[in-house]
């Protein structure tokens, strides 16, 4: 069996699209024995059940009258005392509010904004205070803080030596791996596509080799596509309990990985697969790039879609790989996609169809970096042609083409309800350094229509951006909170975010050009993304931390209904819900 699995953390209102486009890529070629899930949202609803976390709170107690009776203490066993006085208090509080908590999330109680807020408090309070044992970690709805870095394989090794704070590993262990270990298989896919899962992932490759030497662990995922020349360098002990990684683009290479395992063994011609040989680190070269109008719809069958906290089925789909833009200097997305490629607009339509009527979604995601504006217009009208009634969201590049022709009417007539534009910054030298190719006007009039049509916004910031001064980050913060209009309109968010300086950008490769001095890492950060710098021109990295924190405070304050990445896909729902309610008003009789 081919055995899928997506691990933590992620948003928990919906499933990621990784897993279920590999399933439906190996049906449609023949392998049928394949089998999708989704430990993400599967360790969430756990903790967050009574039943399932009484051994923790009895752990708790035990642990509490352990340390509490010992005459002496170290600061470290001072302040774990002090966390488990803190749970002892809050789990009996909250008990019997954490299942009405997630289950208020999945009905119509989620569109009551007081409810919906209140619930996820409660949420996080209670992770916060359940996994007392395992401390200094600690869970969040959407992602967890572990002292070991998940830059660093050695600290990574050393986390699986240490259960009682990886708690990763002691859940896993117990609560998933005997259903894990039950299944026949011979390949276990495991999807890592952010830094907050390399911990969780790899905590879930090295338990089951310690029980399984037969299984070939693979890791697929953006993430390591951008060690790729790291690891062929210098080696990486990861593969002491990984067999192979898949970089760039899986749906081919997973399919060649199946057909070779079950075959000869050889994997030489297994195209984007990094495994090892002899001690040395093959990487097959070139890369394979997909024919996306060849794949076919995600299959998301076995996906556990009653413990998504969601009231809808929000579907994610993709009209593109990569971006065509590819000049931004900060961004690292032309290293992870290699060359831009996008879908028929018909292809898109084809899977949107068929995902409502198998699944029954009316709510979809696109997962494009940026949509292309040419794609959208022709998606747009096959939806209105074919009478597709659903509501979507993407993200979009801000584009005089896209004030021409009426197009944001169309893309609202379509069921557009939310766009996502990475507008970074408010100020046009710092656009301009940031290579965005945007003028402030198409920004401007952009928000306007948006406004007059009735689509709501969400902006990217950045905060930090070299040479950039805390006066142009307060052009930034200033458009958004000086736009009353802009404030007002419905399901608006905004998100701002501190500068990195990620691998694989063209700051990176020309650090000059941005008034860098120098760019450095700690010695042991091997899987590291990104880098420390020195600059001498604008904020240095602490003065723009500063900033930072001051503005992400006051536009939390100020802009967001929905707190961080809620502000997406719930926002998308909640503007549905809403019109819903308008329309209802409207056929009531006075």
């Amino acid at each position: 069996m081919i055995y899928l699995v997506f691990p933590s953390s992620w948003h928990p209102s919906q499933p990621y699209l990784s897993l279920p486009s590999l399933k439906g890529f190996l049906h449609q070629h023949g392998i049928m024995d394949v089998m999708q899930r989704d430990l993400a949202i599967e360790l969430l609803d756990d903790l967050c059940t009574w039943e399932k976390t009484k051994p923790l709170y009895e752990r708790i107690v035990r642990e509490l009258n352990e340390l509490g009776s010992r005459p002496r203490l170290s600061e470290f066993e001072r302040q774990k005392l002090a966390k488990l006085r803190e749970a002892e208090e809050v789990i009996p509080a909250l008990k019997g509010q954490i299942d009405s908590a997630t289950a208020s999330l999945r009905c119509d109680d989620f569109y009551d904004l007081d409810r919906y807020m209140e619930s996820l408090k409660i949420i996080d309070v209670w992770l916060d205070n359940i996994l007392a044992p395992y401390f200094p970690s600690s869970l969040t709805v959407i992602g967890s803080q572990l002292r070991f870095s998940p830059y660093s394989s050695r600290e990574i090794l050393e986390s699986f030596k240490n259960p009682q704070e990886n708690f990763f590993y002691d859940l896993y262990e117990k609560w998933y791996l005997p259903s894990i270990l039950a299944e026949d298989i011979d390949i276990l896919g495991i999807s890592v596509t952010s830094v907050e899962q390399i911990i969780p992932g790899l905590t879930l490759a090295y338990l089951v080799r310690q029980y399984r030497k037969d299984i070939h662990i693979c890791i697929g995922g953006s993430v390591f596509t951008k060690l790729v020349d790291r690891m062929e360098r210098d080696g990486t002990p990861l593969f002491q309990f990984v067999d192979s990684f898949i970089v760039h683009e899986g749906e081919t290479p997973l399919l060649s990985l199946v057909n070779a395992y079950r075959g000869d063994g050889d994997l030489s011609q297994v195209p984007n697969l990094v495994y090892e040989v002899d001690g040395k680190v093959k990487v097959n070269r070139p890369f394979a790039k997909e024919d996306l109008n060849a794949l076919p719809v995600p299959d998301f069958d076995g996906m556990p879609f009653d413990l998504y906290l969601s009231p809808e089925r929000v579907l994610p789909v993709m009209g593109s790989r990569g971006c065509y833009w590819e000049r931004c200097a900060f961004c690292s997305i032309p290293f992870d996609h290699m060359d831009f490629h996008v879908r028929y607009a018909e292809t898109v339509v084809r899977d949107v169809k068929t995902l409502q009527e198998r699944y029954g979604a009316n709510y979809f995601f696109f997962t494009d970096e940026a949509l292309p504006i040419n794609f959208l217009r022709t998606f747009a009208s096959k939806l209105i042609e074919e009478k597709v009634d659903v509501q979507w969201t993407g993200e979009l590049k801000f584009e005089k083409s896209l004030l021409r022709d009426n197009r944001l009417d169309l893309l609202y007539k379509a069921g557009c309800r939310k766009l996502i534009f990475g507008l970074e910054s408010h100020n046009q030298r710092v656009l301009d350094a940031m290579k965005k190719g945007v003028e402030l006007w198409v920004v401007d009039q952009t928000v306007e229509e948006c406004i007059r049509i009735g689509i709501a916004m969400h902006c990217y910031l950045i905060c930090g951006f070299p040479t950039e001064t805390r006066e142009e980050v307060l052009d930034s913060v200033n458009f958004i909170l000086n736009n009353r209009k802009l404030l007002e309109s419905p399901g608006f968010s905004c998100i701002i975010s501190q500068f990195d300086l990620e691998k694989g950008t063209p700051i990176e490769k020309n650090p000059a050009e941005w008034k860098i001095t120098r760019i450095y890492n700690p010695p042991d950060h091997d899987l590291g993304l990104g880098y420390s710098y020195d600059i001498s021109v604008g904020m240095n990295s602490d003065e723009a931390e500063t900033v930072y924190r001051e503005f992400s405070e006051k536009l939390a304050r100020e802009v967001m209904t929905f707190p961080d990445n809620y502000s997406l896909s719930d926002g998308l729902l909640y503007l549905g819900y809403r019109q819903k309610e308008n329309i209802r008003e409207r056929l009531t009789p006075a």
